[in-house]
Protein backbone atom coordinates (compact mmCIF):
# COMPACT_ATOMS: atom_id res chain seq x y z
CA UNK A 1 0.00 0.00 0.00
CA UNK A 2 1.31 3.29 -1.24
CA UNK A 3 0.60 6.09 1.33
CA UNK A 4 0.02 9.76 0.05
CA UNK A 5 1.83 12.79 2.10
CA UNK A 6 -0.41 15.50 2.66
CA UNK A 7 0.31 18.55 1.07
CA UNK A 8 1.69 21.28 3.03
CA UNK A 9 -0.15 24.40 1.15
CA UNK A 10 -3.06 24.61 3.27
CA UNK A 11 -0.94 25.49 6.06
CA UNK A 12 0.42 28.79 4.90
CA UNK A 13 -0.90 32.04 6.33
CA UNK A 14 -1.51 34.43 4.70
CA UNK A 15 0.97 37.54 4.69
CA UNK A 16 -0.05 40.24 6.55
CA UNK A 17 2.47 42.59 6.10
CA UNK A 18 1.56 43.62 2.62
CA UNK A 19 -0.91 46.44 2.72
CA UNK A 20 -3.68 46.92 0.22
CA UNK A 21 -4.09 49.75 -1.79
CA UNK A 22 -6.61 50.83 -3.97
CA UNK A 23 -6.62 51.35 -7.58
CA UNK A 24 -6.77 55.21 -8.23
CA UNK A 25 -9.13 54.61 -11.45
CA UNK A 26 -11.62 52.28 -9.72
CA UNK A 27 -11.50 51.90 -6.12
CA UNK A 28 -10.61 48.37 -5.78
CA UNK A 29 -7.65 46.99 -3.82
CA UNK A 30 -4.80 46.42 -6.12
CA UNK A 31 -2.00 43.58 -5.67
CA UNK A 32 1.58 42.62 -6.63
CA UNK A 33 2.24 40.65 -9.86
CA UNK A 34 4.70 39.35 -11.55
CA UNK A 35 5.30 39.98 -15.46
CA UNK A 36 6.59 38.60 -18.37
CA UNK A 37 8.54 40.67 -21.17
CA UNK A 38 6.04 40.86 -23.65
CA UNK A 39 6.64 42.55 -27.17
CA UNK A 40 3.84 42.31 -28.67
CA UNK A 41 1.89 44.07 -25.91
CA UNK A 42 4.66 46.35 -25.06
CA UNK A 43 4.95 45.47 -21.77
CA UNK A 44 8.30 45.51 -20.08
CA UNK A 45 9.15 42.49 -18.08
CA UNK A 46 9.31 42.83 -13.74
CA UNK A 47 6.97 43.55 -10.98
CA UNK A 48 4.21 45.66 -10.82
CA UNK A 49 1.33 46.89 -8.98
CA UNK A 50 -1.70 45.90 -10.71
CA UNK A 51 -5.92 46.04 -10.87
CA UNK A 52 -7.64 43.02 -11.58
CA UNK A 53 -11.10 45.25 -12.28
CA UNK A 54 -9.45 47.71 -15.13
CA UNK A 55 -6.49 47.55 -16.67
CA UNK A 56 -4.17 49.74 -14.44
CA UNK A 57 -0.98 48.62 -14.16
CA UNK A 58 2.38 50.84 -12.42
CA UNK A 59 6.02 49.31 -12.43
CA UNK A 60 7.32 49.07 -8.72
Amino acid sequence: MATGKTAKTADRAKKSAEVEIPCPTCGKPTRIVKRMKDRSMGVSGGMFRSCSVCDYAVKL
